[in-house]
């Protein structure tokens, strides 16, 4: 089973900061537009579910104006601290003043695979078919962005062995679209090494390195970031990892509800500077696997 999808790792994130951590759930009793701001639930209200609770429904978060205990209703503002209203279903789980909310998580996502950028990249590959005397090869314009190229191998008609292969030279050159007479889609030239002095027909396969595609207009739950998005299945461990960093350590105040530990009323319990040791572990865990994919690549 494929666990690569936004929601998968969501989960995994939420599981493992939560390990013992038992949240107050419910679900939705009944559909809701991105507009409404009566919400129904399926089960009896808890305590903790009053005036100015929070609740995360998929990665909106709402603010409780009051409840109903009776009819199982609360009364919200939708799209609380700048999540996005949103269309849930019935059976949705609602989670009651999360400690790690989903969009929280959705947001780490994110920022974490935008931040690899250019020490971890996708692999893009493409191919030409070049005529005698073709110096130069233009990405097109999908690539535009591609932080370089990793490998540059060639096919000649005319080679008695045509399925070798081989590395050639070449030269990756930056021009603005417009201003060369070669560049008119992404700016970005292969310049073909000759071999013997001349250039030859036959084909040209490039692996370029590009950055991921990933922004909050780009990514929904539902998304493989494997299939959709390019990332090796081996990252997604090192993007749980540094989520949980991120998470962990967004707070500034001493006392916060993301600690090991509200109010630890015995040292034995959680004893002091304990979440700093985890931060630590995971850090060192994270520069670890991080280093293991940037030489897979």
């Amino acid at each position: 089973m494929a666990r690569s999808t936004v929601a998968n790792v969501i989960e995994r994130c939420r599981r493992q900061l939560s390990s013992s951590i038992r949240l107050e759930t419910n679900t939705l009793g009944a559909n809701l537009n991105a507009t409404e701001t009566t919400v129904t639930l399926s089960y009896e209200l808890v305590s903790s579910l009053g005036s100015g609770a929070i609740v995360s429904v998929g990665t909106e978060l709402m603010r409780v104006i009051s409840i109903n205990a009776a009819s199982k209703e609360l009364v919200v503002l939708r799209g609380w601290q700048d999540s996005d209203a949103q269309t849930h279903t019935t059976g949705d789980e609602v989670l009651i003043n999360p400690r790690f909310t989903r969009f929280d998580l959705y947001d780490a996502i994110v920022d974490e695979i935008e931040s690899w950028a250019p020490d971890l990249f996708k692999v893009t590959s493409y191919q030409w078919t070049v005529t005698d005397n073709d110096e130069t090869v233009e990405l097109p314009a999908s690539l535009a962005d591609a932080f370089g190229v990793v490998e540059v191998r060639r096919q000649w008609t005319d080679d008695s062995d045509n399925t070798a292969w081989p590395t050639i030279g070449y030269r990756l050159m930056r021009g603005t679209v417009g201003t060369w007479d070669a560049v008119t889609t992404s700016g970005l030239l292969i310049r073909i090494m000759p071999n013997h002095n001349t250039y030859r027909a036959g084909k040209i396969h490039a692996l370029v390195a590009s950055p991921f595609d990933v922004t909050t207009a780009t990514l929904a739950e539902t998304d493989d970031l494997v299939a959709d998005f390019g990332l090796a299945h081996s990252m997604i461990d090192l993007l749980v990892l540094g989520v949980k960093l991120r998470v962990m350590g967004d707070d500034e105040h001493g006392r916060t509800g993301r600690f090991t530990q509200d109010e630890p009323r015995r040292t034995e319990e959680v004893p002091p500077g304990a979440a700093l040791t985890v931060a630590q572990t995971l850090r060192s865990n994270y520069e670890r696997r991080m280093g293991q994919e940037m030489r897979k690549l």
